[in-house]
């Protein structure tokens, strides 16, 4: 992941979007809250790493 798209700005985009998620998905939102940070943080790199693509093609959506 390019640190463009993890700027502190795209962070709290994505850990608003987490939470949510954990949320929607029936986790009580004290058990969210009570998580470490660094865990979650782990979770937003992997949830948002840029996908691989075979071709430079697909890469651009072709």
């Amino acid at each position: 992941m390019s640190d463009a798209d993890f700027t502190p700005e795209k962070q709290k985009e994505y850990l608003d979007k987490l939470i949510l998620s954990f949320v929607e998905n029936g986790k009580n939102i004290n058990e969210v809250l009570a998580m470490p940070y660094h865990f979650v943080v782990e979770i937003l790199h992997e949830k948002n790493k840029p996908r691989k693509e075979k071709s430079l093609i697909a890469a651009f959506g072709g």
